[in-house]
């Protein structure tokens, strides 16, 4: 029988997913599990409301027909939108217990997937940009975006590493502090919209 959508994926089970993401079935370009993370992420704190069908056939690299032509079409869709559910739910407890999904280089763990989260992350934002162009305008909020972006964005990069920063330091330092950022921006946007919705009522 298959589980419940609010149930959290198991170790295997994002295995699996992890394994399904990176198989040809669905592409070369397709989206790593910690991008999806990261995607899923900006797409749930962000201030506009994208529906499934709209952010779904982004994670692949194949058109949607041939996806869910797949045999294991049906079993994967369900953990992607399990995992969607997943982090919804912790960045919704109180306290909220939102961990970005990353994994190390190697055992020394100087090196972590934040490029791969980030890259998500910025392609979520991307589906409703005109809608977080109000964080950017703001001091604050566009410090954490620029700082989340730094993790995957080329040129950034190259100049960090033109003035003598490590790069390695840096990433590690970003992934760190990923949790607090998410959970600001994600207020941001929810105080946002009570401001707006309390000036609209007394108009």
């Amino acid at each position: 029988m298959a589980k419940m959508l609010d149930q959290a994926l198991t170790d295997e089970e994002l295995d699996q997913l992890d394994q399904f993401l990176y198989s040809d079935a669905v592409g070369k370009d397709a989206m790593s599990l910690s991008m999806l993370h990261g995607y899923l992420t900006a797409i749930l704190i962000g201030p506009a409301q994208v529906m499934p069908t709209e952010w779904m056939g982004q994670i692949w690299d194949k058109p949607e027909a041939v996806i869910f032509a797949l045999p294991e079409a049906d079993a994967m869709i369900d953990l992607v939108m399990r995992l969607y559910n997943q982090i919804a739910d912790e960045l919704a407890q109180d306290p909220p217990v939102y961990e970005p999904l990353l994994y190390w280089e190697d055992e020394t763990e100087e090196h972590s997937s934040i490029e791969e989260w980030s890259l998500g992350f910025c392609f979520g934002a991307g589906l409703a940009e005109e809608e977080w162009q109000p964080l950017l305008d703001e001091e604050e909020g566009q410090f954490m975006f620029m700082a989340i972006m730094s993790g995957s964005d080329d040129e950034m990069r190259a100049d960090m590493e033109r003035e003598g920063i490590n790069l390695v330091q840096h990433d590690n330092e970003i992934a760190e502090q990923l949790p607090e950022m998410v959970l600001e921006i994600r207020d941001f946007f929810r105080n946002r919209q009570i401001s707006e919705g309390s000036k609209h009522r007394l108009h």
